[in-house]
């Protein structure tokens, strides 16, 4: 209940005299209570969304199937069955990515995967998090997340990879770990993960873990452009082209979810754009956090709207 996630909701609500019942403070399941009223959540997940639609957006499978087929951009997708269909898959696509169905911060994604031995670990490092893996075409673009509370467009996010900046002495290792001891400091999910994506990533700029950057050379030591392996976020609500907007709003109506994240990834050269994965149970967090959590309790408890 300590985590930024959860008290982003429990201050505002507190603020305004809402009631907070602790189930579970690791989940954490929580009640927001007022005048009578009692509403289940965990982070921005309430019990007013049904337990099939949650299952269905938060799977990145059924999610890509149920888009597609009501005409959203989605990229090309299938189920890791077994490695002849997924050799077969990324001879098609030539480049792809390999993530774990539902999993959530980046967590066990593979991107920009090219080679049999890149798909062959990608599946093992998949495999970590969970058994159910989905293949996708890689599409490349700018990372948004666009934030709709009661069917509402509220906020948008642009997220970008992981960087860390040379000073000419240090090594990338030790790069990072300085620059995650700073970030811990404020968020300590927000860290660049030294693992074996972050090792792919450097091999394939041609770097290691030793190479030591040029003092201003900014590395970008991700492709996962998520918050919770390093990467950074600005607040761009208006900055959002409009058929974004409309696009996501749809999606949120058709899927009957008032409060998702809706990711897209969008070519800024070409003007296309992919719909690439759904946030049922958004993290309402710094630094749209303060913006978001207004129109959620407005939304939960319109009583107490302005107090």
């Amino acid at each position: 209940m300590n985590s930024i996630y959860t008290t982003t909701i429990t201050r505002e609500a507190q603020r305004r005299g809402i009631g907070i019942e602790v189930i579970d403070p690791v989940t954490p399941v929580f009640v927001l209570k007022h005048k009578g009223k009692r509403i289940r959540c965990y982070n921005a997940l309430t019990d007013q969304v049904g337990a099939v639609t949650f299952h269905m957006t938060q799977s990145k499978r059924l999610a890509n199937i149920f888009l597609k087929s009501n005409g959203f951009p989605v990229p090309a997708q299938q189920s890791f069955s077994d490695l002849a269909a997924a050799k077969t898959f990324l001879k098609k696509y030539k480049t792809i990515v390999v993530k774990p169905c539902t999993q959530w911060g980046g967590r066990g994604v593979s991107v920009a995967v090219r080679t049999l031995k890149e798909l062959f670990l990608a599946i093992e490092f998949a495999r970590e998090y969970e058994e159910e893996i989905v293949l996708e075409e890689f599409v490349s673009g700018e990372d948004y997340r666009l934030i709709f509370v009661d069917y509402r467009y509220v906020a948008a996010i642009r997220r970008r990879a992981a960087r860390v900046t040379g000073n000419g002495r240090d090594s990338i290792r030790k790069l990072i770990l300085a620059q995650n001891r700073i970030e811990r400091q404020q968020d300590p999910s927000h860290v660049i993960p030294l693992d074996s994506e972050t090792s792919r990533n450097l091999t394939a700029l041609g770097l290691k873990w030793g190479s030591v950057p040029k003092a201003g050379r900014a590395v970008q030591v991700r492709l996962t452009s998520n918050y919770h392996t390093g990467g950074s976020v600005d607040i761009v609500t208006r900055e959002v082209k409009p058929v974004l907007v409309k696009l996501a709003a749809r999606a949120a109506k058709k899927l009957g979810v008032p409060v998702i994240g809706i990711d897209f990834l969008v070519n800024e050269k070409t003007g296309k754009f992919w719909l690439i994965e759904l946030s049922p149970d958004l993290a309402i967090s710094p630094p749209e956090g303060d913006i978001v959590v207004r129109h959620f309790i407005d939304y939960l408890f319109p009583e107490t709207r302005g107090q």
